[in-house]
């Protein structure tokens, strides 16, 4: 009965997949993978909107398997490990594939700058791997000696959070030195909402671009709305204040204000264009690198695929699963059809 499920599934996941250009170099979107990406990033591929990206233009992996304890499968099994796929601006997550896929929640965004200002990889709801804070760049330039790092702003986690309404001038170094500079209450930039799970007050510029509406891309149409499902969907909650920093953009030094959020990091340059003025770092692109990088953690992906095969193997599987589940309770009927019941 499940073969026959899983080849109907199957069938249905390649008339649904995304019809997006794939290739060896493309790695491919699943449908939930795709549905996510496309609310807020669709517009500005398509040039409906002009604001970061939330995820970024496309994956910068292929689907990967990734340990995690409480994962399960479509029965609700424990599998031990989930499939996610990196974007520059974070990592997309599928947790549990047989919930509703229809949720927003069904497709998570992990809480990379958590791990790494913290350092702790998180393996499972309450299991981690300790490893040291990322001394990378929080923005701007990856080969920038004097940009703050991850690792910089660790100590400033505790530190206690600006009364809503103060002008921001604080100021950080790469040596997580903190600092005052008059010259900044130019900008106005205020601390606008103090969010009590983390202790931490949101810049006024980022609880505007949290709070935004826009075009967005849902249910097959173009449409104005919120960014976001709630403001805190893409970020998470703050980790820190926000500090003013100088860092440098293609080469060339640019101030910034910076802070640190459980699942991005948003910055704030005052002499971008207006829709780019608050831009979501590069935070997926810099957790890959440490975690498969100076870490030395080996990426784990389709192992039966070869390398032409990878985005099929990306864009279908993940659909097949969800797929599979909620097709399943027409079982019965199909065994037992009551021809006479409208029903």
């Amino acid at each position: 009965m499940r073969s026959r499920w899983f080849v109907t599934a199957l069938l249905l996941a390649t008339l649904l997949a995304p019809a997006l250009p794939v290739s060896a170099q493309q790695p491919g979107l699943s449908v939930a993978f795709w549905r996510t990406w496309a609310r807020a990033d669709r517009p500005v591929a398509e040039g409906r909107a002009a604001r970061t990206w939330m995820w970024g233009p496309a994956p910068i992996t292929h689907v990967l398997v990734e340990e995690y304890d409480e994962a399960t499968d479509f029965e609700g099994d424990v599998l031990g490990f989930r499939m996610v796929q990196y974007f520059d601006k974070t990592r997309m997550e599928i947790t549990d594939i047989g919930a509703d896929p229809v949720n927003p929640w069904y497709v998570t965004n992990g809480l990379l700058a958590k791990e790494l200002i913290t350092g702790q990889v998180q393996l499972g709801h309450n299991r981690f791997a300790q490893a040291p804070a990322a001394r990378v760049p929080v923005a701007g330039d990856l080969d920038d000696p004097n940009a703050p790092t991850y690792a910089s702003f660790q100590p400033l986690m505790g530190y206690q959070p600006l009364p809503v309404g103060m002008t921001i001038i604080q100021t950080i170094d790469r040596n997580g030195t903190v600092g005052a500079d008059q010259t900044l209450a130019r900008y106005g930039v205020t601390a606008a909402a103090l969010v009590r799970e983390t202790n931490h007050t949101v810049a006024s510029v980022f609880w505007d671009f949290m709070n935004a509406r826009g075009t967005v891309y849902s249910d097959g149409a173009f449409r104005e709305d919120g960014l976001f499902e709630n403001p805190f969907y893409a970020t998470g909650f703050p980790l820190t204040e926000a500090y003013w920093t100088t860092v440098r953009v293609g080469g060339v030094p640019k101030r910034v204000l910076v802070q640190v959020f459980e699942r991005r990091v948003l910055t704030y340059t005052p002499d971008n264009p207006p829709g780019w003025r608050v831009e979501a770092g590069n935070v997926g692109l810099h957790y890959y690198q440490w975690r498969y990088g100076q870490l030395g953690e080996q990426p784990v992906t389709w192992d039966t695929a070869r390398p032409e095969e990878l985005p099929y193997y990306d864009a279908i599987i993940p659909t097949v699963f969800p797929l599979a589940a909620g097709l399943e309770p027409l079982a019965a009927l199909l065994d037992n059809p009551a021809l006479d019941a409208p029903g």
